[in-house]
C-alpha cells in the first residue's frame, strides 16, 4: 500500500498483547479513532497506548492525534485509570491492575536468556516466573528489571480431574515430562490413580490424548502443538 492510499492498517491488542490488524483511514488517528477501530464505543472508558518503534510506550488521549510513522501497534483496554510501574528505571503506565512477568517481557523486548526481577529495597531482588502476577495497586510503585537468568524457567499448569470435579494448579519446570505432571496432579489432588485414567490436554481445538507422549518434556510437547498449560484426567472410554 502506497502513501497516497487513505486506507491503512494498524495493529491493536488488549493487555494480552495478541495483536490483530484493523483498517484506519487517517495517518494521524486520534485516541478515539483508535478505540473505535478496536471495537469500543465512544461511551466506553477506553485507554489507548502506542507502542512506538523506538521501544517507548506512550498513552494517547481521546482527542490527541499521533503519527503512525512513530509506530503502528496500539494497546487498547477498558479502563478508567492507569497504574504506574517502572522498568529499568523508566516509568510505564499500564491500563490494568495486574500484569505478568511474561507481559513485561513482551512489552520491553527482554530476551529469553534473561529473567524478569521484581526489585526490592531491603532484600534481594526477586526473580519472577513467566506466569507470576503482580498487583500494581499496592502501596508505592513496583519496579522491575531484566537480569541474569535465574535457573530453569517454570510454568504454571492446570490439571482438572473430570471424575473428582476438582482442579489443581502448580508450577513445573519446562523440562518436566508430561508423565511427571500427571503423577504430580494425583499428589496435589490427594486421590489415587485409577487403572482406567488417561491424561489429556485441553486445547482450543478440543482434547488431545497424551498417552503416547508421556515421556516428552512439557516445552517440547508445547512446541509440537500437543498441549499448552491445561490438562485433564479422564476415564478411558470403550473396551479395556
Amino acid at each position: 500500500m502506497n502513501d497516497s492510499d487513505p486506507i491503512r492498517s494498524i495493529h491493536i491488542a488488549g493487555t494480552d498483547l495478541v495483536f490483530r490488524a484493523v483498517p484506519v483511514n487517517d495517518q494521524t488517528p486520534s485516541g478515539d479513532q483508535i478505540a473505535l477501530a478496536a471495537g469500543f464505543s465512544s461511551d466506553d472508558y477506553s485507554y489507548v497506548l502506542q507502542m512506538r518503534d523506538n521501544g517507548e510506550l506512550e498513552d494517547v488521549r481521546s482527542r490527541e492525534s499521533v503519527p503512525l510513522s512513530d509506530g503502528q501497534r496500539f494497546i487498547v483496554a477498558l479502563s478508567d485509570r492507569s497504574y504506574r510501574l517502572a522498568f529499568a528505571g523508566g516509568p510505564l503506565d499500564w491500563p490494568a491492575r495486574f500484569i505478568t512477568a511474561g507481559t513485561l517481557r513482551k512489552l520491553k523486548g527482554v530476551a529469553a536468556d534473561k529473567s524478569i526481577y521484581l526489585e526490592k529495597t531491603d532484600e534481594p531482588d526477586f526473580p519472577l516466573d513467566e506466569d507470576d502476577v503482580i498487583d500494581l495497586d499496592e502501596d508505592g510503585v513496583e519496579s522491575f528489571k531484566a537480569g541474569k537468568l535465574a535457573g530453569p524457567k517454570k510454568q504454571t499448569v492446570r490439571v482438572k480431574h473430570l471424575g473428582e470435579l476438582e482442579t489443581v494448579r502448580f508450577k513445573v519446570e519446562s523440562g518436566t515430562t508430561l508423565l511427571s505432571i500427571w503423577d504430580r496432579a494425583y499428589e496435589e489432588l490427594d486421590v489415587m490413580r485409577n487403572e482406567r485414567d488417561v491424561f489429556q490436554a485441553e486445547t482450543d481445538v478440543g482434547t488431545v490424548s497424551l498417552m503416547d507422549h508421556l515421556g516428552l518434556p512439557l516445552e517440547t510437547a508445547q512446541q509440537e502443538g500437543l498441549c499448552d498449560k491445561k490438562f485433564e484426567i479422564a476415564a478411558r472410554t470403550g473396551g479395556a
